[in-house]
């Protein structure tokens, strides 16, 4: 074959030169690979040419090493280990070199053992080494025998470590220009400005310090290849602290719990939905949004509780708990708190107190740490999975790329058509209460799982103390109950726990439900003292009124005050008994009572005092028989 047609064969991967020439030294080329016109005139000349072929010494020899290999997949520099190819490629050379160590060993000593003296044979291993099949032995050993000596020795006085080129163990540094840590220094505080300057002008600014330092200048390239070095340095300067522990900072990965009521997590959002609303100037706007506070049970990521307002505050924060307390006892018969509560840190000094009761441990999330939060990524969940769908989609967050948003066209033509408070309000009801019935199954069946120790319910006056309204006033105990005004109606209340008129003088604060006012808690200005009090029953004053329930409503307040009398009786006739040892000399006081006849010391009012003291107790209370129609008493 011509030699235009030998490289053009070669270049092209169409015949495997298993042996590149150089001076002296012929290139061998595999007989398979060649082409089937170059085998045909091959066979002519020598009929079989596998019967011809030379036994590879050197492959004879060769052997794989564990030790070697993991030399060259551990080695590093800096922080950088070897490509998979060099490793390849120096594995090869250096098991190679073992085969070769192995064959000259034993040559030496065949020799020694005839008495002959040894001899020269490095072209016969030159050719043995470029005979070998690249694919199984990817070397790049030289095919001069004299250059593939001097390897050879360099490898027998350093090891594995001659083989690793020098320019990859000096990355570079030879034609380095940012070499010391002045220079490195400089180089960081720009790459890492805040102001987050491009290659261009990083390198402007540190080429002026350059010349006047009297070093080397650099290029844009330079300070790409230290920008990507320096990164982990340089990106919470650039970026910021938030950005860094979101994006290079480890994270932790968790699981979501297995049963309801475990972990809550909320946040307020400012739904993705317009309405238009008319200001005091009679200008219809149509850019306005609704604020929801979402409260979101890890388990199934059920809506436990929400609340819809025009801006997030504590009070809306407050409502959306409340209903997350009351749609439990919707869900389960009775209402649960929650053993953890994540929020983040907006009033966290006055809302930790309704955290912490609502919760056995509130956990808020670190300042700025938008991954410690599930609802965050829940919100966009929601957002193209209900609103998008709403001609009063006002898009994605600020952040979200143009194309991604809403015509402005398309919302300046349909703004007439946008909802009204009420109606958004609607959208975002509706919305919640689909997610919730598609999540309903699967989250009663968790709870039917869920062991009863891990429950923790919620009784009706915790819930009244954390999320009851008050009047903004307080209340004075009177014979017919607390007497309050909410809304501009009046109510009764009392409570059937005897221990509540002990406290008579005492001032109430009465907490309530806006949606339920049949019971409220009266507390004390000290918090100390609560009380669960119900609304009055209304008897009627005619017994032809009457109607079912009446009479037994009567009778359980009959039998409180039958209680009540009893009890007192007892107490004052053990006060009496205790008294009457101490007090005898009644017939004093009647005079004493009279008259005022003074003792030796010119004392009256002592000798009256002590003489009262005597007095035998009475019935207070004279047991009256209660009529078998307790209309009649009434």
């Amino acid at each position: 074959m011509s030699y235009d047609n030998y490289k053009q064969l070669s270049c092209r991967g169409d015949i495997n030169v298993v042996r590149r020439a150089c001076t002296g030294t012929p290139a061998l080329v595999a007989f398979e690979s060649l082409p089937e016109r170059f085998k045909t005139k091959v066979l002519q000349l020598v009929p079989d040419p596998y019967k011809t072929a030379r036994t590879n010494a050197v492959e004879e020899c060769i052997e794989a090493s564990a030790e070697i290999a993991g030399f060259f997949d551990t080695y590093k520099v800096g922080d950088k280990g070897l490509q998979p190819d060099k490793r390849r490629e120096y594995y090869a050379n250096a098991v190679i070199f073992e085969g070769i160590r192995k064959l000259i060993a034993n040559r030496r000593a065949k020799r020694a053992a005839l008495g002959h003296t040894s001899t020269r044979f490095w072209d016969e291993i030159s050719e043995c080494v470029q005979s070998l099949n690249t694919k199984i032995y990817p070397h790049a050993l030289p095919a001069n025998a004299r250059s593939l000596e001097r390897k050879y020795k360099r490898y027998i006085d350093e090891g594995c470590e001659s083989l690793i080129h020098k320019a990859y163990k000096a990355q570079n540094r030879n034609a380095a220009k940012v070499v010391d840590n002045n220079q490195q220094s400089a180089l960081a505080v720009l790459m890492s400005d805040p102001r987050n300057l491009d290659n261009e002008q990083v390198s402007y600014l540190y080429n002026m310090l350059a010349e006047q330092m009297h070093w080397k200048k650099i290029g844009s390239g330079t300070v790409a290849v230290w920008r990507e070095k320096l990164d982990d340095v340089i990106y919470a300067r650039r970026h910021g602290a938030t950005a860094y522990r979101n994006n290079k900072a480890m994270q932790v990965k968790r699981q979501a719990p297995d049963y309801p009521l475990q972990f809550w997590t909320m946040d307020g959002w400012d739904a993705e939905l317009l309405y238009q609303k008319t200001n005091d100037k009679n200008v219809t706007v149509y850019h306005n949004r609704p604020t929801i506070v979402v409260v979101l049970d890890a388990c199934c990521k059920y809506p436990i509780g929400y609340a819809i307002g025009d801006r997030e505050n504590p009070e809306l924060i407050k409502e959306a708990l409340r209903n997350a307390a009351k749609h439990t006892a919707e869900l389960f018969g009775s209402m649960y708190r929650t053993a953890q509560l994540q929020s983040d840190n907006y009033a966290i000094k006055k809302m930790m107190p309704t955290y912490t009761g609502m919760a056995e441990h509130a956990t808020p999330a670190a300042v700025k740490n938008a991954k410690a939060k599930i609802i965050e990524p829940w919100f966009n969940y929601f957002n193209k999975k209900y609103c998008q769908l709403q001609i009063n989609w006002s898009g994605f967050g600020v952040t979200s790329r143009k194309e991604l948003q809403p015509n402005s066209d398309y919302l300046n033509k349909m703004r007439h058509n946008f909802p009204d408070w009420d109606g958004v309000c609607a959208q975002l009801v509706r919305f919640i209460e689909a997610e919730r019935a598609q999540l309903h199954d699967e989250y009663m069946a968790r709870f039917e799982e869920m062991p009863e120790t891990r429950r923790a319910a919620l009784s009706y006056e915790q819930y009244l103390m954390l999320f009851g309204a008050t009047t903004g006033q307080r209340n004075l105990l009177q014979g017919s109950g607390l007497k309050v005004t909410i809304g501009g109606v009046k109510h009764d209340y009392d409570c059937f726990d005897p221990n509540f008129r002990k406290y008579a003088s005492k001032r109430w604060e009465v907490r309530y439900d806006p949606d339920d006012k049949s019971k409220v808690l009266a507390v004390s200005e000290d918090e100390t003292l609560r009380f669960l009090c119900e609304e009055k029953y209304v008897q009627p004053m005619a017994l032809a009124d009457r109607k079912e329930g009446d009479a037994e409503q009567l009778r359980r307040v009959l039998d409180f005050n039958k209680r009540q009398e009893h009890r007192i009786a007892n107490q004052l006739g053990d006060y009496m008994e205790t008294a009457a040892g101490l007090l005898d000399d009644t017939k004093a006081l009647d005079t004493l009572q009279k008259l005022m006849i003074t003792d030796s010391n010119g004392q009256h009012k002592d000798r009256r005092n002590d003489a009262r003291l005597a007095i035998k107790a009475q019935e207070v209370f004279e047991p009256a028989d209660i009529e078998e129609d307790i209309y009649a008493s009434y």
